[in-house]
């Protein structure tokens, strides 16, 4: 199985665009969590504002009224209760970019409708597939790169891979060309929101003008795949196929289900594979115990997904009145989630700064959690393994001592900018 070579140059410029957006000078965020967490655990503001990063919260700068929570408790409690705390301000963000069906921002009836019809996609079987179905992928990636000896793994391949793995994930044509173009629209649409009222004016125009041409093109494919019939264990064959007591999915709602996964999954998982695969490199000895054991790997990813948080703020809005930690928030604010903060609550993790993947499995709120917990975390948790088990492979892979050392960087979104490496 090949697929088109996805050119990384075009790609690392829109990756640096939505870094810079969210705050690529900021090293540590954790150390001022930490200080809330203790001191301040809800406070009245948006602490993204403090960084001059834009906000789920108040996506389009309304001045909507916002609270932070760092308390891993406090998040989770939100997350699962929909009815208080409700997602559909998510629409004003990515999901006015996608037609209002951002699955995360449904209304519950028809958020419970839309996941039972998506339920045969993401089931253990689908994903055991789509396992069999990326490994082949990835190795041919890394063995590529193997005969050079030396990489930049973000540009050279953690920011192609995922795209080559996710498009291959959602049944789309083995084009490289269109995986190019498709890929580039899918990254200026999460350039949208900016501080600066000029700028976003500005990259609002391209975010919609490149959310409507995926969806034409999107919806092009769907209706081809129809018409060929409904074969396939990837996501649109799945989808195509999908029947809930009579219900199934018409051309139009395809194409929006898998719009949304487009401009997130494979960011999302560069990050934070990134990060996991930085906390690897800098602890040779945890590196190459995975490496003899690759039943850890599962372990691996889903630290690194506690660790270093790709997307580290989730938002909810409250529904009525309601009172946290004494803190009074009225019906209608908004609450943003600092679930990066959560990830490392001390009286949840015993040293959570620490990268350790025997500690006791919690639940990652990352994607958040209760009903509208984000499908996409499968996607990117099977795109890491098979990312992470091609990489071992490489002998005696480590940092390159002539480099500087990665840096994980970012408010909203955290990850390395680069990873220099060498092997035998």
């Amino acid at each position: 199985m090949t697929t088109g070579h996805i050119d990384a140059a075009t790609l690392d410029e829109d990756f640096a665009a939505v870094s810079e957006m969210f705050g690529t000078d900021i090293r540590d965020p954790h150390s001022l969590y930490r200080e809330y967490r203790q001191a301040q655990p809800v406070m009245e503001g948006d602490i993204l504002a403090r960084f001059n990063v834009p906000s789920q919260a108040d996506y389009s700068n309304l001045g909507r009224q916002v609270f932070t929570l760092f308390k891993y408790q406090d998040v989770l409690a939100v997350l699962r209760d929909s009815k208080t705390f409700t997602s559909t301000l998510l629409n004003e963000g990515l999901g006015q970019f996608l037609g209002g069906f951002l699955l995360t921002g449904m209304e519950d009836g028809r958020h419970k409708e839309i996941r039972s019809l998506l339920a045969p996609a993401f089931s253990p079987r689908a994903i055991q597939e789509w396992k069999l179905m990326l490994g082949p992928v990835a190795q041919e990636a890394v063995t590529a790169l193997r005969p050079v000896g030396r990489a930049e793994l973000v540009a050279d391949l953690l920011l192609p891979l995922p795209v080559r793995m996710i498009y291959e994930i959602m049944g789309f044509p083995r084009d490289t060309e269109q995986m190019q173009a498709f890929a580039a629209r899918a990254m200026k649409i999460l350039v949208g929101p900016q501080r600066d009222p000029e700028k976003m004016r500005l990259s609002m125009e391209v975010a919609f003008q490149a959310a409507r041409e995926l969806y034409d093109e999107t919806l092009d494919i769907v209706r081809a795949r129809r018409a060929a019939g409904s074969e396939g264990s990837d996501l649109i064959g799945y989808l195509l196929r999908a029947n809930d007591k009579g219900r199934t999915l018409d051309d139009g709602e395809i194409t929006e289900l898998i719009r949304q996964f487009l401009p997130a999954a494979a960011e999302t998982t560069t990050r934070s594979f990134g990060s996991m695969l930085v906390a690897l490199l800098e602890r040779p000895a945890l590196l190459q115990r995975v490496r003899d054991d690759r039943n850890l790997v599962p372990k691996v990813v889903s630290e690194g997904m506690r660790w270093e948080t790709a997307s580290q703020f989730l938002a909810r809005q409250a529904a009525v009145d309601v009172e946290i930690r004494g803190v009074k928030i009225p019906a209608g604010a908004a609450l943003s989630l600092a679930s990066g903060s959560a990830n490392r609550d001390e009286e949840i993790f015993e040293n959570p700064d620490e990268f350790d993947i025997d500690r006791p499995q919690r639940v990652n709120i990352g994607f958040g959690a209760g009903a509208h917990l984000c499908l996409g975390m499968q996607i990117a948790r099977t795109e890491m393994e098979a990312m992470l088990n091609a990489l071992l492979d490489l002998p005696d892979l480590r940092l390159d001592p002539d480099a500087p050392p990665p840096a994980i960087v970012g408010a909203q979104l955290r990850g390395p900018r680069a990873i220099h490496v060498v092997w035998n």
